[in-house]
């Protein structure tokens, strides 16, 4: 063991070694913190700490502060130029990858994330080959021993479909910082493009004498390389031809050298057959038919197929699956002549779309009559979907038969109302058609309205109108207001819109509706909302008061009322087309626009919906959004509250609420006088009770009649003049107040009988 002097004497031995050669900058010292002196501590340290201490402060003469720290990671790509030319049936992928090894030692670079296949990997002005390993995540990585930089040469490929047609490729790219890809394009490829990149040039370049031997050079600048993508249609096969270029264009490689094309087997004549299938919608404006035609191709690619004509239809638009380049269509020699845009091999999807007038003027409609020529079996369906104000019966049928609609494939997997199979051509199908007149339908409704009205003394009155509306085309909701009525504001599933207004009604207000005409199924129902504000006639003692609601052009299936008049003020109700209800069902303001109300179906359905309703409504109505817009008033609920209820409220039916007043001070009057009437009453049945028991039948059974007409004249009174929710109850604990007290008395005088006189 060793004390603390002799630890300072070795420290500064080692402080006078010679330390190795340093720039001639001055190092930068880290600044030490002060030692605390401790008077007579000592500090023992074994052999190995000791060494172990000289060993640090060793390195840190000879390397610095610096010394023992780690990069955050071992090794990293920097940049990525590949080069991507055509095969037979492959991209080929070549390039320079610049990689980085941080720390000495074995370290493994990472290339690509997921296997790739690859050509072929070389470490440039290295005597030593390339070691390739598997990452743990799966992918491709390159085993480095040196730190510092490394310039990776690669090559690999990846397959691609060599038939004509468009072609999605993705195309793996190692993880580097920045990546640029080249794209070379001969003469059988068009419409290139890239997903995951940005164009950044595109040059063209010769590299032959002819004009075939022109490509087309596209460079990306890539942003995602887990999602590079190139898009582009083969013109023609992507066999028997080389590469169009490798090499960079002007440097030492240049254009490789052509490889000889395999001798060319004898061209054989193109086969193919054609499944159709038609659909054709027949309304009062004219007749659309949707002609699907799949060609099964053989021995040869097709270029161009003859159709008969088609007299009586035009043709709208004619498409090829998998691209957008729209088909020709070229009438000669008493055909159609259909020129794909290149040699489709194997399989081709075409789709004709066609129209005819008919302005309910056509008697008979025919299928088109397709035949493809050069096919060597023809067969499909034809499907007939009527308008609901068309009737149709089967009429003249020729090469084909009726069908099941169920079993039928019709284009857009449409199902038909009529359905016929042919299995050659030509062929001739009929629909005779019989007209109706179309009937007007409902297509917008209120499933509940609510209308809240706040009255004061004075006959100020606002009004807030909220109706549950289920609406498929209806364009506006049209609320008539009463006269002298101020509009406030709208809203709209509790957004404000704009309000519009009849020049010719003034009182009429318009507030837009969204349509949504696209939304599957059941319209999914909204609220809307109408404020405004009125002055009427003030509330007085002793009168009436009444108050028409407002009016709209749809149905109403439940309508709500609620008032809140100025209190100290006794109101009951008188006739009108609702009812007096004690309470409202409740139903929230904020549910109905989910139709959570009267515990039905629609809360279910409306909550699995209702995210993608809302999108939809907000979609619609940010249109109506725009302007001047209403401020949210929420009405204060102060004063005596009454309620009315009602169904089945047609458009623009009139509808109000009338009651009468009276002080409450006479109410209170009547309660206090009847009471008294009845204790009394309760009193003269006691004692008719004692007179009967004493055998005094004749003024017993008088004043029993006399407390029950007394009872029963001030409970019915009280039912009929005041309206108490339950009147009953509460007469009814004064009857059997009465009935107790002459019970009591009751059982006094039979007491006092059964002992009978007093002796003298």
């Amino acid at each position: 063991m060793f004390l603390f002097p002799f630890l300072g004497f070795l420290c500064g031995l080692l402080f006078a070694l010679p330390v190795a050669a340093q720039p001639d900058e001055p190092r930068a010292e880290p600044a030490a913190e002060a030692l605390p002196e401790v008077e007579g501590a000592s500090v023992e340290l074994s052999w190995a700490e000791v060494r172990a201490l000289l060993e640090q402060l060793t390195r840190y003469q000879l390397e610095g502060v610096g010394a023992g720290q780690r990069p955050p990671l071992d090794a990293m790509v920097h940049s990525a130029r590949l080069r991507v030319t055509v095969g037979e049936g492959v991209l080929l992928v070549d390039g320079t990858v610049d990689a980085e090894v941080l720390v000495d030692g074995w370290t493994t670079v990472p290339l690509f994330p997921l296997p790739t296949a690859l050509r072929g990997v070389s470490i440039a002005g290295a005597g030593e080959p390339a070691r390739l390993v598997a990452t743990p995540d799966g992918g491709v990585g390159l085993l480095l021993h040196a730190a510092g930089p490394h310039p990776i040469e690669l090559s690999y490929a990846v397959a691609v479909d060599p038939k004509m047609g468009p072609k999605t490729v993705a195309v793996p790219l190692p993880h580097a910082g920045s990546i640029e890809v080249t794209f070379v394009a001969d003469a059988r490829l068009e419409n290139v493009t890239a997903e995951g990149a940005v164009l950044v040039r595109s040059t063209g370049l010769r590299v032959g004498p002819g004009d075939a031997d022109v490509v087309t050079q596209r460079i990306f600048a890539v942003r995602d390389p887990d999602g590079f993508v190139l898009d582009f249609v083969a013109r023609r096969p992507l066999s028997g031809m080389s590469p169009s270029l490798t090499g960079t264009p002007g440097g030492p490689e240049g254009p490789t050298a052509v490889e000889p094309a395999a001798p060319a087997e004898p061209p054989r004549p193109v086969r193919y057959r054609a499944d159709t299938g038609i659909d054709v919608a027949i309304d009062p404006a004219a007749v659309r038919a949707v002609v699907r035609i799949e060609l099964s191709i053989h021995d040869a690619p097709l270029e161009a197929f003859d159709l008969d004509p088609l007299p009586g239809w035009e043709l709208v638009k004619a498409s090829l699956d998998g691209t957008d380049e729209p088909l020709r269509l070229e009438p000669a020699d008493g055909v159609l002549t259909v020129r794909l845009p290149y040699p489709v091999e194997e399989r081709a999807g075409l789709t004709l779309l066609l129209e005819q007038t008919n302005e309910r003027k056509l008697a008979v409609v025919a299928a088109p009559a397709i035949n493809v020529h050069g096919a060597y079996r023809q067969e499909g369906a034809i499907g007939f979907r009527l308008d609901s104000t068309i009737e149709g019966a089967a009429g003249r049928v020729e090469g084909g038969g009726p069908a099941d609609p169920g079993e039928l494939t019709l284009p857009g997997g449409v199902v038909a109302q009529v359905a016929f199979r042919f299995h050659k051509v030509p062929y001739a199908i009929e629909m005779a058609l019989r007209y109706h007149e179309p009937r007007a339908v409902l297509t917008a409704a209120v499933e509940r309205a609510l209308v809240r009205v706040i009255v004061l003394r004075d006959g100020k009155t606002a009004v807030d109108a909220a109706y549950l509306v289920r609406n498929s085309r209806h364009a506006y909701l049209a609320v008539t207001l009463p006269p002298g009525a101020e509009p406030w504001g709208a809203f709209l599933g509790g957004r404000a819109v704009q309000l519009g207004q009849r020049a010719d009604r003034p009182q009429v207000v318009l507030v837009a509706l969204p349509r949504p005409e696209d939304a599957a199924g059941e319209p999914e129902p909204f609220v809307v909302q109408v404020t405004y504000f009125l002055r009427g006639d003030p509330v007085e003692d002793f009168s009436g008061w009444d108050f028409a609601l407002p009016r709209i052009d749809l149905p109403i299936a439940v309508l709500d009322v609620e008032a809140y008049l100025p209190a100290e003020v006794t109101y009951r109700s008188v006739g009108g087309r609702l009812d007096w209800v004690a309470a409202i069902e409740a139903a929230p303001l904020a549910g109905w626009s989910a139709g959570d109300y009267r515990g039905t179906e629609v809360a279910g359905k409306a909550r699995d919906k209702s995210g993608e309703l809302e999108n939809a409504l907000w979609d619609q109505t940010v249109a109506l959004t725009k302007g001047a817009l209403a401020a949210r008033f929420e009405l204060p609920k102060e004063g005596t509250l009454l309620r009315w209820h009602g169904a089945i409220v047609l458009p623009d039916e009139p509808v109000g609420v009338e009651v009468t007043t009276r002080p409450a001070w006479l109410d209170r009057l009547v309660w206090w006088g009847s009471a008294g009437f009845l204790l009394g009453a309760g009193g003269l049945l006691a004692l008719g009770l004692a007179a009967w028991a004493a055998s005094r039948r004749r003024r017993g059974w008088l004043l029993l009649g006399v407390a029950a007409a007394s009872a029963g004249a001030v409970v019915a009174a009280r039912a009929l003049a005041i309206p108490v929710a339950r009147p009953y109850l509460v007469f009814l604990g004064f009857v059997v107040a009465g009935v107790a007290v002459g019970a009591m008395n009751l059982f006094r005088a039979l007491a006092a009988m059964r002992r009978g006189p007093a002796a003298p």
